[in-house]
């Protein structure tokens, strides 16, 4: 299943974005805790400008891709794919697979 970034719309395989996108910030020591911390906390300010750094911005879930490696530099998240994203993710809350397939569903 994939998400598409709102910049550039790369798609971007769901599974990769929970569970190997993280070892573009951190290594396995960092990668374990990382995943054993609630869903909201993984997105904590700390992480997010190491993701930024790294070429990555999400909106409120890791599955909101905003902004991707693969972006070019003047490259903008879509206002409407984004508010789309948004609503979504504030009706499902923490179901990253309702998510995922909400946002294939919609091609976002």
């Amino acid at each position: 299943m994939d998400v598409h970034c709102s910049s550039c719309n790369e798609p971007w395989d769901v599974y990769h974005l929970r569970h190997d996108a993280i070892y573009d910030i951190a290594v396995s020591e960092e990668v374990e805790v990382w995943e054993k911390l609630p869903i909201r906390e993984r997105l904590s300010a700390p992480y997010r400008e190491r993701f930024k750094k790294a070429g990555w911005q999400f909106g409120a879930s890791i599955l909101e891709v905003r902004r991707c490696p693969a972006c070019p530099k003047d490259a903008t998240p879509d206002p409407e794919k984004v508010a789309m994203k948004t609503a979504i993710i504030e009706a499902l809350g923490d179901d990253e697979d309702g998510i995922a397939s909400t946002m294939e569903d919609f091609g976002l």
